[in-house]
Parts: structure tokens; C-alpha cells; sequence
């Protein structure tokens, strides 16, 4: 019998004691060093270690864990769903990747466009 992966909002991903995701964690499971995510969250290469709890790093922890659960949802697979995030062109954005648009703020565009492929309506 083969144990299949959580689903991804499940899994802990919260700073311990706190209300807030933590940049390691994140980091981690994604396969980005705190420096990346840094630069990918437009903050300086101190911020995740420093500061957390930064309300712009937090809303990119926050895009990128929902685009996760998303990608999961259509995959049914959290690592297959982080590798597409990280490595699919997406032809609707000119082949521009879901992190590539997740760096630019469009979280909901990519949300909006995974849906749309699970349910069948891009194309």
C-alpha cells in the first residue's frame, strides 16, 4: 500500500508559534535557498532570515503556496505540481513558466489558468 502526499495546505508550512509561513519551510520544499526566495519575492537577501513575518515576502509565500495547492489539485501530486510551477512553459503566457509569473505579482492569472486546463476550457 503506497502513502501519497498530504495535501500541500496541510502540510506544515507555518513558522512555529506564529501566524506566518515560514521562508525556510517554504524554501525547502520548493528546492530554493533563502537567497532565491528572496530575490523571487523582491526583498532584500536578509528579509526571510531577519524578517519573516515581511508583508511582502508573506504575500509571496502566501501566492505560491495557493498556486501549490492549485497544481496539486490538478496533478494529484504535490512534487509533480512543484516541478510544473518551476519548469512548464505556459503557452497562454507567451511560455513564460508559473514562477516566472508568480515573481511578477500574477498569482491569480496563473490560479485562473490551471483551473481553467483541469476543468477544459483553455485551449
Amino acid at each position: 500500500m503506497s502513502a501519497s502526499l498530504p495535501n500541500p495546505l496541510s502540510i506544515q508550512f507555518r513558522e512555529p508559534n506564529t501566524a506566518y509561513l515560514s521562508p525556510a519551510r517554504v524554501g525547502d520544499f520548493f528546492g530554493f535557498r533563502i537567497q532565491e526566495l528572496a530575490e523571487r519575492a523582491h526583498v532584500h537577501r536578509n528579509t526571510p532570515s531577519s524578517r519573516p513575518q515581511a508583508q511582502q515576502l508573506q504575500q509571496y509565500l502566501v501566492d505560491l503556496v495557493r498556486v501549490l495547492a492549485v497544481a496539486t489539485e490538478m496533478t494529484g501530486d504535490a512534487q509533480q505540481a512543484v516541478f510544473l510551477i518551476r519548469n512548464e512553459p505556459l503557452r497562454a503566457f507567451g511560455y513564460k513558466t508559473a514562477d516566472a509569473l508568480l515573481r511578477d505579482g500574477r498569482a491569480d492569472d496563473v490560479i485562473a489558468y490551471l483551473e481553467s486546463l483541469a476543468g477544459g476550457a483553455a485551449g
